[in-house]
C-alpha cells in the first residue's frame, strides 16, 4: 500500500499500542500516518503466559513481519520508536525517554498488570533494530496531575490518583483548543472518554487536574467496570471474596456486562428498542451516572470549562450522546470527538522531542 503523505525526507516514527489481544504498529510522518495494522492474539495463545511481560517476545515476533515488510518496499528513515506507557508510578504528563527504571516497573506489574505495559518494552525491544539510542513513551497510563486538593479522599490512608485515558484526553482537548482559537495552556474542559472503562476528567491549562480512576474505583459504572459503590455493600462483599475475586469482579464484570449480559451497547440498545424494561432502566442509570459526574467535574472547574467533550468509542453512538446532551448541553458547548486518537498522540508527542519544541522527561 503506497503512503498517503511523505516528508521532505521521509522520516518516520513506528508507533506501538498494545492491547489485551491485539497489538497495534503504525507509521508515522510529521504530517501523518502512513499505515498501520491491527495485529490480533488469539487468546488460546496468551493463555500459557503467566504474567503479561512474559508476551514480550510472542508479541515482538507477531509483529516484527508487518514492519519488516512495509519498511522492504519504502525509502523511509525510522527515526523514532515510542510505545504506549502502561501502569508505573503517578508521574506528571509529557513525553518520556524509556529508561531501565521504567522498564523494570511495567516489566514487574508492580503497580498494575496491564496490556499497556508492553507498549514500552516493545519499543525498547525494537529500537535496537534501527540503531536508534533510545526509545520513547507518551503520557503513560499512570499520568497523574491531580490537584493537592482532589487528592484528598476522606481517609488519610487512602489518596485518590486517578489512572485514566490520558493519550486520548489530552490530544481531544488540543484539538478542541485549537478549534476554538484558545490557547492549550489557557484552556479548561470536562472530557468523557467513554469506552470499556470510563475517564471523566477536568483538563485545566492542558493538565488533567482532577479525574477518577478509569480503570478500578470511582465515577459512572462502564460496560464492564463498576464505577463508585456504596461503602457498607462494598465492605460486606469484601469480608466474603478473596481480593482477587473482588479485583475481577468490579474491574471485568461489573456495570452493563453484569446487569445484561453484554458490555457492548449496541446490544444494550437493541434490548431497548425491543421494549426490555431493564435494559431500559440500566440504559438510563448509565446516561443519568456519566451526566452526574460531569456535572461534578463541570462544578469543579467553578462553571469556567470552555466546552464538555465526549470522546473515546461509544462516542460513535448518537443515541448515547444526543441523550447525555440533554442533561449537560446547556452547561457550556457539548462536543462530541469519537474515537481513540492514541496512535496519533503517541506519534505527536515523539515528534514534539525529536524536533526539539518539548523536553524528554525522566522516569
Amino acid at each position: 500500500m503506497p503512503p498517503k503523505y511523505l516528508s521532505m525526507n521521509n522520516e518516520v516514527v513506528l508507533v506501538i499500542n498494545s492491547g489485551s489481544t491485539s497489538t497495534k504498529v503504525a507509521f508515522y510522518t510529521r504530517q501523518g500516518e502512513l499505515i498501520s495494522q491491527s495485529i490480533g492474539h488469539p487468546q488460546k495463545e496468551l493463555e500459557p503466559f503467566e504474567r503479561i511481560a512474559d508476551q514480550l517476545e510472542y508479541r515482538c515476533a507477531h509483529i516484527k513481519p508487518f514492519i519488516d515488510e512495509y519498511l522492504s518496499k519504502s525509502e523511509l528513515k525510522v527515526i523514532g520508536v515510542v510505545g504506549r506507557g502502561g501502569i508505573v508510578k503517578p508521574i506528571k504528563g509529557g513525553t518520556y525517554r524509556i529508561n531501565q527504571a521504567f522498564l523494570d516497573d511495567a516489566r514487574s506489574g508492580h503497580y498494575g498488570e496491564h496490556a499497556s505495559n508492553l507498549g514500552s518494552l516493545l519499543a525498547n525491544r525494537l529500537k535496537d533494530e534501527f540503531g536508534l539510542p533510545n526509545s520513547y513513551t507518551v503520557d503513560p497510563v499512570s499520568t497523574s496531575s491531580i490537584s493537592p486538593v482532589a487528592e484528598i479522599s476522606g481517609v488519610p490512608d487512602i489518596i485518590r490518583n486517578g489512572r485514566a485515558h490520558t493519550l486520548n484526553i489530552k490530544i481531544t482537548a488540543r484539538k478542541i483548543a485549537l478549534q476554538q482559537g484558545i490557547p492549550f495552556d489557557k484552556s479548561c474542559y470536562v472530557i468523557a472518554h467513554m469506552g470499556g472503562g470510563i475517564s471523566i476528567s477536568l483538563v485545566t491549562g492542558g493538565k488533567i487536574v482532577d479525574v477518577n480512576d478509569g480503570l478500578l474505583g470511582m465515577g459512572p459504572f462502564s460496560p464492564n467496570r463498576a464505577g463508585s459503590l456504596p461503602l457498607r455493600a462494598v465492605m460486606k462483599l469484601c469480608y466474603s471474596k478473596s481480593e482477587d475475586e473482588v479485583i475481577k469482579l468490579f474491574s471485568q464484570n461489573s456495570g452493563l456486562k453484569a446487569y445484561l449480559g453484554t458490555e457492548d451497547l449496541r446490544e444494550v440498545l437493541k434490548m431497548v428498542k425491543n421494549g426490555d424494561k431493564k435494559a431500559q432502566l440500566i440504559y438510563d442509570a448509565f446516561v443519568y451516572q456519566v451526566a452526574k459526574e460531569i456535572g461534578a467535574y463541570f462544578a469543579a472547574s467553578k462553571g469556567k470549562a470552555q466546552a464538555i467533550i465526549i470522546t473515546g468509542g461509544i462516542a460513535y453512538n448518537k443515541k448515547f450522546n444526543n441523550d447525555l446532551e440533554e442533561y449537560v448541553g446547556t452547561l457550556t458547548e457539548y462536543h462530541v470527538r469519537p474515537g481513540e486518537n492514541e496512535m496519533e498522540a503517541l506519534a505527536e508527542g515523539i515528534f514534539r522531542v525529536l524536533d526539539n519544541q518539548e523536553e524528554a522527561l525522566e522516569y
